[in-house]
Formats: structure tokens, sequence, C-alpha cells
């Protein structure tokens, strides 16, 4: 005996539904119910490197590649400045196409993982 498309149990990762299509949500509610994309990790990992790269220069060399690369630790924790920030959003943006907000306080918070997975979400991709 099949079960019906409708009864069948929903995945144990999948968001709880309220029964309402997406169509027939409020703009707030689609907003609020959407689970962030997920980050390919091969992605990341490809272009992990090349911001590290990015961010290195941004602080003339303060910071070296590996030493972002092998930090967890927030950019600002790791001494990179505002200035520097600017300089980094110029890079991203002129390297990747994709715009950095400066104003997102989280940018200041994150160490290069969280970067460079926003990157990806952004749709930065590794160069070869």
């Amino acid at each position: 005996m099949s079960t019906p498309e409708h009864s069948r149990p929903l995945p144990p990762d999948a968001p709880p539904s309220d029964g309402k299509a997406p169509h027939e949500r409020a703009p707030h509610e689609r907003a609020s119910d959407a689970l962030p994309p997920a980050v390919p990790s091969d992605a990341a990992e490809a272009l992990r490197p090349q911001v590290a790269a990015l961010v290195s220069r941004s602080t003339d060399g303060l910071i070296g590649v590996r030493e972002l690369l092998d930090s967890t630790e927030p950019l600002a924790a790791l001494g990179v400045s505002s200035l520097s920030l600017l300089r980094l959003a110029d890079a991203v943006e002129e390297t990747y196409g994709v715009f950095v907000d400066l104003g997102d306080r989280t940018l200041h918070t994150e160490g290069l993982r969280g970067l460079t997975d926003r990157l990806v979400r952004l749709g930065a991709e590794a160069t070869p």
C-alpha cells in the first residue's frame, strides 16, 4: 500500500510547515521562514586562500596569509582595521563582482571562514 504524497514523513532537517504555500505568506513571513542557503564546502575551501590573500593585501601584509588560514579569530582581533576592511570590500567587489556591506557589523566579528562562507553565498567563486 502506498502512502499518499501529503502524509509522507518529512526528513529530520526539513523546516516545519505552517500549511501555507510560499505565495500565501506575507512578505515578512517569507523572509523569516527562509533558511540561509547552504554553503558548498568545496567552493568555500577553494575560495578561502584567495580571500586570505585579499585580506593580507588589504592590511599591506601586516597579517600574513598563513596566519589568516590558521586562525579562527575575528578579523578585527587579528588587527584588520576599518580602513583595511574598506580596502578589502573594494578588492572583493573588483575581483568577484559581489558587494560587501561594511555597515554589517558581523563583518568585524567574523573570521576568515565566516567571511569566505558569506562571499560564497553572495556568489563569489574561486578563480583559477
